[in-house]
């Protein structure tokens, strides 16, 4: 059985193909199961040690047997507590609707006998089991990301099989509206930090650094040539080495003290300080990338507010 389930890429990441080990063979004999694969990293092939296992079920609601269960969480959850057993201890969190639905949740075993001695601690595997309604496989048919089959029905249509291909690419090519959206939201984010400052919104201050410089990553990334995926712990495979160490410069740990700005505002005016000028040498590149107007109005009128608003706002920025 196992050996039809493709696990066989996943033999470098003991941990997590222990729990596919576990938990995948006991979905693949259920009735309502059409399908099941893997998504982001552990598809794309670049998943380390800290990565996450996403899985995807297709759920046929009109199997014969489907009378006699319960609900697909329901079910997913029987199968977590027999693949994970009692010692195996994991939280789960979900979501379900008439459609599909998501179970989140973090096992804390499902180790192999050929692990080599270690912590406790290290045996920890994040997981998200998504599951569609066969009737909607259209909408993850549509999505862009990686795909690697681990089970598919023989009974399966070849229709339905035409429509989700064995694997896609991993990266996307940059989406040329987007950009040009985002290269005029890092300036209307910005118009924000006066209020921050003056209110003394130290929290909001840091929240708002955030936004912007994840803007400017996922720009710098499509000067790159590929869309950034949604991957919350992986940028730095996404960026040049002097790329990163230009955002990692940013951060503000050793920002100057720049005169006149008010106690407690120096750090962050440093750092949108250091991500404007980064917007200044990468944003313009972009646009002539993509055939898109440079925001020059929309800079100049928020740039102005920052001056007159902002106590230590710079009255001009070099970046040369």
């Amino acid at each position: 059985m196992l050996s039809e389930l493709e696990l066989s890429p996943f033999t470098k990441l003991p941990r997590h193909l222990a729990f596919l080990e576990a938990f995948v063979p006991g979905l693949a004999v259920l009735e309502p199961i059409e399908a099941i694969w893997l998504t982001g990293s552990l598809a794309r092939g670049d998943a380390d040690r800290w990565s996450s296992v996403e899985l995807c079920l297709l759920w046929n609601r009109s199997a014969r047997n489907l009378a006699n269960m319960s609900s697909p969480y329901c079910v997913l959850r029987n199968c977590l507590d027999k693949a994970l057993g009692a010692s195996n201890r994991y939280f789960a969190q979900y979501r379900e609707s008439d459609t599909g639905g998501t179970v989140n949740g973090i096992c804390l075993g499902a180790s192999r006998s050929d692990d080599q001695a270690e912590s406790p601690r290290a045996a920890g595997v994040e997981f998200e089991v998504k599951w569609v309604a066969s009737s909607n496989a259209g909408e993850m048919a549509n999505r862009n990301e990686p795909v690697h089959y681990l089970y598919i029905a023989e009974r399966l249509s070849e229709d339905w099989r035409r429509r989700f291909p064995a694997r896609q690419t991993g990266l996307n090519p940059p989406d040329s509206s987007k950009v040009n959206r985002q290269l005029g939201q890092f300036w209307l984010q910005l118009a924000r930090l006066p209020a921050v400052l003056n209110r003394r919104e130290t929290l909001a201050a840091h929240a708002l650094m955030t936004e912007l410089r994840t803007i400017l990553i996922d720009l710098v990334v499509c000067l790159n040539g590929a869309s950034r995926p949604h991957a919350k712990a992986r940028i730095n495979q996404f960026l040049g080495e002097a790329q990163r160490e230009a955002f990692e410069r940013s951060l503000g740990n050793s920002q100057p003290a720049l005169p006149h700005a008010s106690e407690g505002s120096t750090n962050w005016i440093g750092q949108a300080v250091a991500l404007v000028v980064l917007y200044r040498w990468y944003a313009p590149q972009l646009a002539e990338q993509h055939d898109l107007s440079y925001p020059q109005s929309l800079e100049d009128t928020v740039l102005a507010l920052l001056h007159a608003e902002t106590e230590g706002w710079p009255a001009y920025i070099s970046t040369g």
